[in-house]
């Protein structure tokens, strides 16, 4: 079982037995700005980082040159083989651990430009030096039966759901994981059609606190996700918390006893379970959206939707329909196309795509070499990989309200249009029919950024895939019937259509304080203070609720782990002092709201060039984060009790009162 970071400085391999033909070799295919760092922890000299020339922030996720001139790359390697040889012959002697001085001058370094000071402590956190920097710790330990009061029911055993057990589970904190799926992962779990695979590096798409630095591509594909998140319930004992196989049907607050009941469904049947709070990790990717199409029932083949492929289906030799060009299609459609004997895609709008060099790149030997070895690197690499320099993205995707060129909201998205639309064109051998259909005339970074290898585009070139924008009108009993009449006989129509991402906790019911139903609290415009809490419905939280979804830098497991420590930040000062419940108040959950608009206005996702599954019917965009990463991670470091309204504990009540009495009896 793991119980804490082992990773970074204390997480190498000494000591070190390489020849310096294997030292050279490895530093060879090393990335450059991580080398850089890991020689300053030998060294204990900044040196050769204040040597460099003027470094630029990563121009893709992976990028780990600094834009550095090839000559002078050439020559910085070969001073870094000097420094390891040395610190080998002298046999590995502890690593420097750099002040927070030099450390800020790193983190520039490493970004490109000059960050906020905030992230000075934000990126040191992250850096994990200093072991779990988020692991969870008590003010004024409580006793074990009052602990024992305060159990927590979490829905969802996904990223979110695991974190947020852990926490509890160094808390000391009784609580249970109940998970509809027969395994770990949520949407991984779910998620097997052909291609499945992430679209953020790997090396940062893990938890903080348990890190796996042998993977083997860049962007795992979606088994190999899997495996790591049955590695994080054994490695962190959380097994015997979740019940796999079980679904919440139901929970209501009940006023009295200030506590939660929920109902089970299993194959066993249905079960009602009490608790303190409910921490709701079900994400928002799980339940698919299908269309209505007429004559779907009458449609004699295979209909499937990405998230649900069905196990052993083969469309070799097949002709294979696909409803939808988003992120899934994107990966789906190369591998449909290699295997089915015919492949019609339906688009109903085209996407912005940033062909990425390195998508499916493995891992080079010397990368993982320095990942095992040198003292920071697989560390510096990590921080590296988050692009933390991305809040500088954000440029690209903030709207110049002086702008006046169509298809672009700046200067800067105008740049990133140009850049994109090159890529694309490439891919499509300047096909300029194709060209018309694929290139989309919105601005980019009004639908959710997409990447990939450019299979997708290169895919629509061949002659047994045909791209159709005409729409789907209805089924017959052998195919679909196109928008402009067309009929194409399929075997197998795939529905690449996404999720019904707004219908936050759906299908659940959820009543909270005074009878009142979350799904009629919120209509069609979901929201939560900070992402996590709601008015009227006390000691329930929300992990990756309405307005978290990052739009331009980040990663899930980052949010995830900020809003485990929130929320467990609000459990501990619940049990410390004595609190049965604690409720956002009213204003607060509102000024956040208004704020956030107000914010969300700037951005391209709230342009009205294009619809997405950010914006609800009304075209307000609800999913996603305007903030900096560091604005959020400030905000979630622990609750201000400024904002709730609570309930103390009736038992501490009558206490205090009795100790009252006593005392004047005195």
């Amino acid at each position: 079982m793991i119980d804490a970071l082992k990773g970074g400085l204390e997480g190498i391999e000494p000591p070190l037995d390489a020849t310096d033909a294997e030292i050279s070799a490895a530093i060879a295919e090393a990335g450059l700005l991580p080398l850089v760092m890991s020689a300053a922890h030998i060294t204990g000299r900044l040196d050769l980082l204040r040597s460099l020339p003027r470094t630029l922030r990563p121009q893709f996720s992976g990028d780990a040159s600094g834009s550095v001139p090839e000559g002078q790359a050439a020559a910085i390697r070969a001073r870094v083989v000097e420094v390891v040889q040395a610190w080998r012959d002298q046999g590995c002697p502890t690593p420097y651990r750099p002040s927070a001085a030099e450390i800020r001058e790193m983190i520039d370094v490493l970004a490109g430009k000059p960050l906020d000071a905030r992230y000075g402590p934000l990126l040191t956190e992250e850096l994990g030096m200093e072991g779990d920097a988020r692991r969870f710790a008590w003010d004024r330990p409580p006793s074990a039966e009052q602990k024992a009061r305060y159990p927590v029911l979490i829905i969802g055993a996904g990223l979110s759901g695991l974190v947020m057990g852990y926490r509890l589970k160094q808390a000391g904190i009784p609580f249970t994981i109940v998970e509809k799926n027969a395994g770990p992962g949520g949407t991984w779990f779910e998620n097997r059609y052909p291609g499945a695979r992430v679209d953020v590096p790997s090396h940062c798409y893990s938890f903080s606190f348990l890190r796996r630095q042998q993977w083997p591509e860049l962007f795992s594909p979606a088994p190999v996700l899997r495996r790591y998140f049955e590695t994080c319930v054994d490695g962190l004992g959380l097994r015997a918390h979740v019940r796999f196989g079980v679904e919440v049907v139901r929970a209501d607050y009940d006023e009295e006893g200030r506590a939660w009941e929920a109902v089970l469904k299993s194959a066993a049947g249905e079960e009602v379970v009490r608790a303190r709070a409910v921490v709701s990790a079900v994400g928002q990717l799980n339940r698919p959206l299908i269309p209505e199409i007429a004559g779907a029932e009458d449609y004699r083949g295979v209909q499937t939707h990405t998230s649900r492929w069905p196990e052993g289906l083969d469309v070799k030799g097949k002709r294979v329909a696909v409803i939808g060009t988003a992120a899934t299609a994107l990966q789906l459609i190369p591998e449909l196309a290699e295997a089915a004997e015919q492949l019609v895609v339906f688009q109903r709008s085209p996407t912005w795509v940033f062909v990425h060099p390195d998508y499916r790149r493995k891992i080079r030997p010397g990368e993982q070499w320095a990942m095992d070895h040198l003292p920071g690197y697989a560390d510096w690499y990590r921080v590296l990989l988050y692009n933390w320099a991305g809040d500088g993205a954000a440029d690209t995707m903030r709207i110049d309200p002086n702008w006046k060129q169509e298809g672009s909201v700046s200067e800067a998205n105008a740049a990133y249009r140009q850049r994109l639309t090159a890529s694309i064109l490439r891919e499509i051998n300047h096909d300029p029919a194709l060209a018309a259909k694929v290139i989309p005339t919105y601005p980019p970074g009004v639908k959710r950024p997409n990447l990939g290898d450019g299979g997708f585009y290169r895919a629509l070139t061949r002659e047994n895939v045909e791209l159709v924008t005409d729409g789907v009108e209805r089924f017959t009993e052998t195919g679909l019937v196109d928008g402009a009449g067309r009929h194409h006989e399929v075997d197998v129509v795939v529905y690449a259509t996404g999720f019904r991402a707004l219908e936050y906790l759906a299908p659940m019911e959820i009543v909270g304080r005074g009878g009142q139903r979350l799904n009629e609290f919120w209509q069609d415009d979901p929201g939560a203070y900070l992402g996590v809490t709601v008015p009227q419905f006390p000691n329930l939280f929300l992990m990756y609720g309405p307005g978290t979804n990052l739009g331009y830098n980040g990663n899930l497991f980052f949010n995830a782990e900020c809003q485990a420590r929130y929320i467990s930040g609000c459990l501990r000062w619940m049990i410390e002092d004595h609190l049965d419940a604690v409720e956002v108040k009213a204003s607060v959950y509102t000024d956040y709201g208004e704020r956030m608009q107000a914010a969300l206005a700037n951005y391209t996702w709230s342009h009205g060039g294009a619809t997405s599954w950010y914006k609800n019917k009304a075209g307000k965009v609800i999913a996603n984060s305007p903030w900096p990463l560091v604005d959020y991670w400030e905000w979630t470091q622990a609750p201000d009790p400024a904002d709730f309204d609570v309930a103390p504990a009736a038992s501490h009540v009558a206490a205090a009162r009795m100790a009252e009495a006593t005392g004047a009896k005195g």
